[in-house]
């Protein structure tokens, strides 16, 4: 796959995500993604991304400034084609 911006390779990783929230951060730490290895812009899958919305939709916004969260290691078998 080609990153649409550069033009350069996307390669399989991880990174940590930080969405901010109505005076909030939510950080979700080993999210799957392809990411150029020129550029490095990031693109999620369809089902990441889904998978992000819905964590961050169920974090309650009682639950602190800065909320740490792991991506699911269940998510991740299929993201490797297990």
């Amino acid at each position: 796959m080609t990153c649409p911006h550069c033009g350069g390779l996307l390669k399989k990783d991880t990174i940590n995500n930080v969405t901010p929230r109505a005076g909030q951060f939510i950080v979700i730490y080993g999210v799957p993604c392809c990411k150029c290895v020129d550029c490095g812009t990031v693109l999620y899958r369809g089902h990441v991304m889904q998978k992000l919305e819905k964590m961050v939709d169920d974090t309650p916004k009682a639950a602190g400034k800065v909320v740490m969260l792991d991506y699911p290691d269940s998510d991740m078998e299929v993201y490797n084609g297990h």
